[in-house]
């Protein structure tokens, strides 16, 4: 059984068992809504208009706008968006859209949130997107921003170690002498570039927050670290966060 995701301005099928099962794709969501709800320092997401870029089959995106607001999700892979669709004409407050990260087809100042989860690595234009971002969200509205760290030894699409750190023809022949017909290897960036790509905004980094209280944010995979990850000074935690697997930041427009 092949699923089709679609992230961004790029379109790639994965095996079944190498792309977030529907229950991990609402555990995301539900961290995802956690951070946004902590930021807002509200209860739900009502009244807020929301994007959702890369939603591939939307699983995510309908469980976001089942805590109030009016959602977009976007995707350049048409059965995803197609599929997307389907399955959610009974939530109201949501809408799908067959676009790319990099032209988004909305109004400036349209949103009061956009989220970018894991979406600049598939992205053949990262800070094409961010100016598309930054133009459609309102004055003081933010984008939660997710993306993994190019010194991560595992490339957590497939599994494999090293994988990202290869020239881009050695990590494909490596793909292919494994069985993969049909794959994409992403562009990642370390800690420090995602800064740079971000530049245009303040960030309010979300990182070491989460790592530090994962109960508060729904990150139930983290809490067997917690004790561990106490016990590490705050200077130190600071000192290591570049060399994280993943970094998460809340990204704001205060002017235009």
């Amino acid at each position: 059984m092949n699923q089709t995701q679609g992230l961004g301005t790029v379109s790639f099928s994965l095996a079944h068992s190498q792309v977030l099962e529907k229950s991990d794709r609402q555990r995301v969501a539900t961290q995802l809504v956690s951070i946004m709800r902590d930021f807002l320092n509200r209860k739900n997401l009502k009244g807020l208009k929301i994007l959702d870029i890369g939603c591939s089959s939307g699983v995510i995106t309908q469980s976001i706008a089942r805590h109030g607001g009016t959602v977009v999700g976007i995707d350049v892979d048409k059965n995803a968006i197609k599929k997307a669709i389907a399955d959610s004409k009974d939530i109201k407050n949501l809408s799908f859209k067959l676009a790319s990260g990099t032209i988004l087809p909305f109004k400036n100042n349209s949103f009061d949130v956009v989220i970018c989860n894991q979406v600049y690595s598939f992205i053949s234009n990262p800070p094409k997107m961010m100016k598309e971002v930054y133009r459609v969200l309102k004055t003081k509205g933010f984008c939660l921003f997710t993306g993994d760290n190019l010194l991560n030894p595992i490339e957590t699409m497939y599994g494999l170690p090293f994988l990202r750190w290869f020239p881009k023809n050695l990590s494909k022949t490596i793909l292919r002498k494994m069985g993969y017909k049909d794959f994409y290897i992403g562009s990642y960036k370390t800690y420090w570039g995602l800064l740079k790509l971000c530049d245009d905004f303040a960030i309010e980094d979300y990182t070491l927050k989460v790592l530090k209280r994962p109960e508060r944010f729904k990150f139930k995979k983290i809490l067997k670290y917690r004790k561990v990850i106490n016990l590490i000074p705050g200077p130190l935690l600071r000192f290591l966060e570049p060399f994280l697997p993943t970094f998460i930041f809340i990204l704001k427009k205060l002017n235009d």
